[in-house]
């Protein structure tokens, strides 16, 4: 874009030369005719802002989820096909349904000791060759631990299934356990909490919200830590790792999704010949008591001494992942902040600058309710206005009927997007993987849809009045104390919690309503 300065340079020599020439030519001989009157048309109403009301609906396209083809392996292994032969490529999924919510009393193992399948060397090979193994079929071999899996994958052309095969068994049914790549892994998994602890909001406020909103009366929720602890992590020992293998990577305990460029038959048959010496039974599940929603407003104020930032969050707990509620929560969720079309994103963000970064969510979970979570990353001067803004979209959300483009606008984007995100064999084989972790039937996805598209208004207004309850929440601020006590008193007692000190609570502040909500600024923030 050319400057006003630059623009007028460039436009006066113009203006000058255009001037020079006219003066150059002769005068017209007569003026021109009068232009002819422009003939009369009805006049349209004026044009409506793009942001003043959607689109009308249109048709949603008509697809369906590729089959998903189940067998069951002579050891128990589940064997999940998908074919999907537009270009000669297969995803492998070994997905192990323990993570760190089977950590137990020993925070961090599932991710240390899934990581240390691979990091430690396996079968023949070391942990550098597993590795060039892995690279010499053009591939990676990767591990992801998340709270209710351990998933082992690769992506390979079809004629390396085999081979992919043969490093994916080595990896899960015999592992070295190297010791010395054990404690290397260790202190990288210390670092990275370590560093986490001093440099993310995000981190700090996560670890009290998980804890507070899955506080139970006796005994600890496997949902309740968000992460592990440095210390905790400096306590793992070796053998804790070979015993968390022992319980919970059993083909009992897992499967294994092929998708791609293969066959029901061929991917059956090099399953079972590639884990034919894996055995073992599935894990008992621990008994725990149901965690329970907030039953009234509970405010931890994070410290996060001298920082010009601040992260807020308010969440309850809503429907489970199973729930035929599912459709109507996720509609819910995007009409208050799944999306730039949300009310956060247009209030908080846009119309009063509040935050820099506004969204909700509802993060599922495998057993027990999922979050339900709204957040906003702001200036320290603005965290008490932001979180009244939080609080006032979480209120509102509960006691009023969504309006019929908001709902509209919702329904379609949960419908049609899902669409996009199908578009490769490894979208294909991680959705698959979702639908095993979270125990849901084959023909879900399409049954999903469908369902989406059929949520009215009053159905959300009916749901969000049972979850998002006026004064029933958690709010968990991370933050610099020292500002922001006082102003987060305006809406209850302030609990402090310090980060470097294992998220004790160091002090509890008193609700005082009279208490000024917005900061002065001090160097801008």
């Amino acid at each position: 874009m050319i400057s006003r300065k630059l623009a007028s340079f460039v436009l006066i020599p113009v203006l000058a030369l255009a001037c020079s020439k006219a003066q150059q030519q002769p005068p017209p001989a007569a003026p021109p005719p009068p232009p002819l009157a422009p003939v009369p048309v009805a006049s349209a109403a004026p044009a409506t802002a793009a942001t003043d009301s959607p689109p009308p609906p249109g048709i949603s396209p008509d697809w369906s989820f590729p089959k998903i083809a189940d067998q069951t392996a002579n050891n128990g292994l589940l064997v999940r096909v998908v074919e999907r032969h537009a270009l000669p490529v297969v995803e492998l999924e070994l997905v192990i349904l323990s993570g760190s919510a089977s950590d137990g009393d020993k925070p961090g193992i599932a991710a240390v000791a899934g990581e240390l399948l691979k990091a430690g060397g396996a079968g023949k090979w070391t942990s550098r060759s597993l590795l060039d193994a892995a690279e010499s079929l053009g591939s990676s071999l990767d591990v992801l631990t998340d709270r209710d899996s351990t998933r082992i994958t690769m992506a390979v052309t079809k004629d390396h299934l085999g081979e992919a095969l043969d490093l994916l068994a080595a990896v899960a049914v015999k592992p070295r356990f190297d010791a010395a790549e054990f404690q290397k892994l260790k202190r990288r998994e210390i670092d990275r909490v370590s560093s986490l602890s001093r440099t993310s909001a995000g981190w700090v406020a996560n670890m009290v919200l998980y804890r507070e909103l899955f506080q139970l009366p006796a005994g600890v929720h496997p949902y309740s830590r968000f992460d592990a602890m440095p210390k905790q992590i400096e306590a793992l020992r070796l053998e804790d790792c070979r015993a968390w293998h022992k319980r919970e990577v059993t083909p009992k305990n897992a499967f294994i999704v092929v998708a791609g460029d293969v066959d029901q038959k061929s991917a059956g048959q090099e399953v079972e010949r590639a884990f034919a010496g894996w055995a073992g039974e599935r894990p008992e599940t621990p008994a725990v008591t149901a965690a329970l929603p907030p039953n009234a407003l509970s405010i931890f104020l994070v410290d996060r001494p001298s920082s010009p930032q601040a992260e807020v969050y308010v969440a309850t707990l809503g429907p489970e992942r199973q729930s035929t509620e599912w459709p109507v929560i996720r509609t819910a969720n995007q009409i208050l902040g799944g999306g730039v079309a949300g009310r956060l994103f247009l209030d908080v963000r846009e119309k009063r600058s509040l935050a820099y970064r506004t969204r909700s969510s509802v993060e599922p979970l495998a057993h027990g309710p999922s979050p339900i979570i709204l957040s906003a990353g702001t200036q320290t001067a603005k965290a008490g206005l932001a979180l009244d803004a939080l609080l006032s979209h979480y209120d509102a959300m509960g006691k009023t009927t969504p309006a019929d483009d908001e709902t509209s606008i919702a329904t379609r984007y949960l419908s049609d997007i899902f669409l996009v995100g199908v578009d490769t064999v490894g979208a294909v084989a991680n959705l698959t993987t979702d639908l095993g972790v979270f125990g849901l039937p084959t023909d879900y996805y399409d049954t999903y849809r469908a369902a989406v598209r059929n949520v009215t208004k009053d159905a959300v207004a009916s749901l969000a009045a049972r979850y998002f309850q006026t004064g029933k929440a958690i709010v968990v601020v991370a933050g610099d104390a020292t500002r922001l006590g006082k102003p987060l008193s305006h809406f209850g007692p302030v609990k402090v919690v310090d980060a470097e000190s294992g998220f004790v609570t160091r002090t509890t502040l008193a609700y005082d309503p009279t208490a000024t909500v917005e900061l002065p600024r001090i160097n801008g923030t």
